[in-house]
């Protein structure tokens, strides 16, 4: 998604493989090449952007990426605000989902006797009468 919005942020200019580097890995020591290379690839695969002919995301070889896809704001602050919005939707629903699982929970653990009967203590096998 970083990606993405870094190469939303600057639409039709060449963001070169040096800046993506300082932008979204800059304290790490990661095999950055090959690092992007697979985010480049998934960002690619989630646009359905594969095939000798990108629509969206061009490769500049050993240079950079660049967003080719005409991007128009439908909005005031543009394409980046839009999928900062989008961000900020997914983790409030992914909130909203892990809230309703713990309520689940509770709600079950309270009303656990009233679904499952109580198990009787096992009686010890009474010696036989001599």
């Amino acid at each position: 998604m970083d990606l993405l919005c870094l190469l939303l942020e600057r639409p039709g200019e060449l963001i070169t493989r040096q800046e993506i580097e300082r932008r979204l890995w800059p304290d790490t020591h990661v095999d950055f090449a090959h690092s992007l290379d697979v985010v480049a690839s998934r960002v690619r695969m989630a646009l359905g952007d594969q095939g000798p002919n990108p629509r969206y995301i061009e490769t500049v070889p050993r240079r950079g990426y660049r967003f080719i896809e005409p991007v128009t704001a439908g909005r005031e602050g543009g394409p980046a605000i839009a999928l900062r919005d989008s961000k900020r939707r997914l983790a409030t629903y992914a909130a909203v989902a892990i809230l309703a699982a713990i309520l689940a929970i509770v709600f079950v653990r309270a009303r656990y006797d009233t679904f499952v009967p109580p198990q009787r203590p096992h009686e010890s096998p009474k010696a036989p009468a001599r």
